[in-house]
């Protein structure tokens, strides 16, 4: 008999995401759905481990081989504990054995605090995440001092600049953003989530898009999930032709000093690469370096980290997000 039981029925499966210690806005079922209907390649499968946890699955196809990841279009994935102490040798024997097709699950860095010899270490992780911690017991002068010199001397210069932050509220002002978005993106050579992705984020309580607007143009945007004590910077945007004003810098400090010494305990810069450039960026705002462990059973594809996706991306972001399972 399998240790993993398929749920199949949507409303036990909101039941049961309801009684997990720990979940991140990707896993919540409106999102979900609505990769679902985005997407007709893409099909989320769910499943209750041994009465300890939950796991979230997508299954798609690629060149002909069918893979199962969690989480898709995020740092995170993982399995959800219902419970504190699951034994991690046998979670991953049983997973390996259950599941045959190429299976990649990245975990948030709080999981395996769930977890007894879950033995992830260093080589089982390609990227990291940043986060200030105890934000909820901090002032945010107390934070401050622990930036880095050159990254307050950015803030102190940005905050001369006559620069309005302020929340997005319409669709009006979310094109604009979006617009803004896509043009950065791309100068990285990288493929842009559709418009509808933002939509959806403009409409969930559980999102803040932030906005820094300069002389009535937009020219940098940032959005920001919240969940379980965390706020997360996922996205963002900036005019390169406004570059020196660091409006970015401008938000994330607005966004931290906005919730520092409320109910969010952590302040999450997202993944990074191993020796990416955003290495320095992130340390420099006195963050804690948490690695974003894998449990995987095949080596990624080399069309993931090839010259195609650069072609893709100066494709329009209506067909070139057809071939978003290549960013998975």
């Amino acid at each position: 008999m399998s240790n993993f039981q398929k749920i199949q029925d949507k409303k036990k499966w909101k039941e049961l995401l309801n009684k997990v210690l720990f979940k991140t806005f990707f896993h919540s079922a409106e999102w979900e759905e609505f990769l679902e209907s985005q997407f007709k390649w893409l099909k989320f499968k769910h499943y209750l481990y041994k009465d300890k946890a939950l796991l979230s699955l997508v299954q798609y196809e690629l060149f002909g081989k069918k893979k199962l990841i969690s989480h898709p279009f995020c740092e995170y994935g993982g399995i959800l504990p219902l419970e504190q102490g699951i034994n991690g040798r046998e979670f991953k024997n049983e997973l390996f054995s259950e599941f045959q097709n190429q299976l990649k699950i990245n975990f948030h860095p709080q999981i395996p605090k769930y977890f007894q010899e879950l033995g992830l270490k260093e080589p089982d992780s390609t990227n990291d995440a940043y986060f200030i911690e105890d934000l909820d017991k901090k002032n945010s002068d107390e934070i401050y001092s622990n930036f880095r010199k050159t990254l307050r001397y950015s803030i102190e210069k940005a905050e001369k600049q006559n620069i309005e932050i302020k929340k997005c509220y319409n669709e009006q002002e979310l094109k604009k953003f979006y617009k803004l978005y896509v043009k950065t993106i791309k100068k990285h050579k990288n493929i842009p989530y559709p418009y509808s992705f933002f939509q959806f984020f403009l409409n969930s309580v559980d999102v803040e898009i932030i906005l820094a607007q300069y002389n009535d143009k937009i020219i940098a945007g940032s959005v920001f999930l919240f969940y379980n004590g965390f706020i997360h910077y996922f996205l963002n945007a900036s005019d390169y032709a406004h570059r020196d004003k660091q409006a970015n810098y401008l938000i994330l400090w607005n966004q931290i000093k906005k919730y520092a010494g409320k109910n969010y305990k952590v302040f999450d810069f997202g993944g990074t690469g191993k020796g990416s450039s955003l290495e320095v960026f992130k340390k420099g705002w006195g963050t804690k370096k948490y690695s974003i462990f894998e449990l995987k059973n095949f080596q990624d594809n080399k069309m993931r980290k090839s010259k195609l996706r650069n072609i893709l991306a100066f494709l329009p972001e209506s067909i070139s997000s057809k071939f978003l399972k290549f960013k998975l």
